[in-house]
This record gives structure tokens, C-alpha cells and sequence, in this order.
């Protein structure tokens, strides 16, 4: 059976602190890449050269960023049958990580497969859609363009949705669980360092949507228990309530319209 390729797609700005490590990570792994790509999103501390001199190849992004119209841009010249997606504040902290994921893909149903953020049991870690169709979806990912790796022939077919602020790995992935498909989640050591802004608006309501739009339960407090939640939550001024408050906003946006 041939070896499939394997490709690594890092979307970067100003990452020159978090690349070096990056990057070591990746050529320490019993499976390197054999093509970094590099998407330059803005830069201008150098990060671009860091890639370069790792023997990778830099394509510039120069639009307004938008993760999905980012990510696609990369895909687009990755040609290999692999891509590994990678956030540029992501490393692998096990030599085999690479060779685990690959060895994940090698199930031909298996449409993607990415280290696990937590260690919450809800979903298993071969998630189908007969499990997602019994449990629901919940504000949690199965699958992360953070440290994922795809079949690059199934985001052919179907690239991630341009429509989407966010939450487009999620998706994506809920949408090859509806074709039958697999994703595998592996509990691997890395390291993130990254803190964006609050997204909990944004991902909720994509939630909503996404469960609408396949004929999926939402797994969730439910509408009165999170506002009393929240209201507890801000007597008690617990940082929680604007989680809950981002919920119950989602809701009114997508539940009431």
C-alpha cells in the first residue's frame, strides 16, 4: 500500500516567540512532515523567515483574516494526502504524535483525527453519527484545526464553510460524521499558549445552528437552568455567568427566530 504524504499547514502573524518551538517539535517527530506550509496572515517580526529556514515554504495571505477563508487559502496548496493543521502557538510534545495520527488515518472511514483539549468523557475518542445523534452536540469540539490532521480528498470535496466566524473545524467535522465518516481523538501531551478574545457568543450560536441544521439535540442546561445559573453566577460574581449569558444570548439569537 503506498505511504500517503503528509503535509503541515501553519497560518501564522507576529509568532516569532512561539515558532522556534513550533517548529523544533515538529522535526524532533518519528514522522515529519515532508512539506511545511507556512500562510502569512500580516507579519512583521520575521516569523516567515523562522519557516523558511525550517525548510518550509510561505504563501501570503493579504485579506482581512478569516480562519476559514485562511485555512482553505493553505489547503489549496497543500497538495499532499495528508495536512496536518497547525496553529502556530501549538507543539507536539511526543516524538510520535505524527506517527499516531497517521497510524488513526490508516482506518479508511476515519476523516480526521486531533489531540484532545480535556480529558471530558462525554464523546469517545471514534466519534460517529450514531454516537452524536444519541448524546447531542455540546459546546466542546471533536475535532480542532488547532492540532488536527485531515484526509485533504475530503476537504476537496468539502472545504471548510466561509461563512463561519469560527467553529468551522467543528463543522467540518459533523459534517463527515453525517457521511459516515469517523473522528478520532488521541490523548496526546502539547502545549497552546495562545489567549484570543472571548468567543463563547460566537461558538454557542454556531452550535445552535449546526444543530439545527443536521436534526441534533443540543446537550445543555436547557434555557431556564442556564439563566438561573447565570443569575446565580452573578450574584456570586463568578466569571461563569459570561459563559451563561453568551448561551442564553445564542439561544435568543438561533432558538427565537
Amino acid at each position: 500500500m503506498k505511504t500517503p504524504t503528509l503535509g503541515c499547514l501553519i497560518r501564522f502573524k507576529n509568532s516569532a516567540t512561539t515558532l522556534p518551538r513550533v517548529l523544533e517539535r515538529l522535526r524532533a517527530q518519528t514522522q515529519p512532515p515532508d512539506v511545511i506550509l507556512g500562510v502569512d496572515t500580516g507579519s512583521t517580526d520575521g516569523s516567515a523567515d523562522l519557516i523558511k529556514a525550517a525548510g518550509g515554504q510561505v504563501i501570503r495571505w493579504d485579506q482581512p483574516y478569516h480562519h476559514s477563508k485562511v485555512l482553505n487559502f493553505g489547503m489549496e496548496h497543500l497538495t499532499t494526502d495528508l495536512a496536518l493543521i497547525l496553529s502556530s502557538h501549538t507543539t507536539l510534545e511526543d516524538d510520535d504524535a505524527l506517527d499516531r495520527m497517521v497510524a488513526a488515518l490508516e482506518e479508511p472511514r476515519t476523516a480526521c483525527v486531533s489531540l484532545k483539549w480535556d480529558t471530558d468523557p462525554f464523546y469517545s475518542d471514534a466519534i460517529e453519527w450514531r454516537e452524536l445523534s444519541a448524546k447531542g452536540l455540546k459546546f466542546g469540539s471533536i475535532y480542532s484545526n488547532s492540532m488536527g490532521m485531515i484526509r485533504r480528498s475530503l476537504w476537496e470535496s468539502h472545504p471548510f464553510d466561509e461563512t463561519l466566524d469560527t467553529a468551522e473545524d467543528y463543522a467540518w467535522a459533523i459534517h463527515q460524521l453525517d457521511l459516515g465518516h469517523i473522528s478520532r481523538r488521541l490523548a496526546l501531551p502539547f502545549r497552546y499558549s495562545r489567549s484570543g478574545h472571548n468567543r463563547d457568543f460566537e461558538f454557542a450560536q454556531i452550535v445552535f445552528r449546526l444543530a439545527q441544521k443536521h436534526r441534533l439535540k443540543v446537550t445543555w442546561l436547557g434555557l431556564r437552568a442556564t439563566f438561573k445559573a447565570w443569575f446565580k453566577a452573578l450574584f456570586q460574581q463568578d466569571s461563569a455567568s459570561t459563559l451563561h449569558r453568551a448561551r442564553l444570548l445564542a439561544f435568543c439569537r438561533v432558538g427565537l427566530t
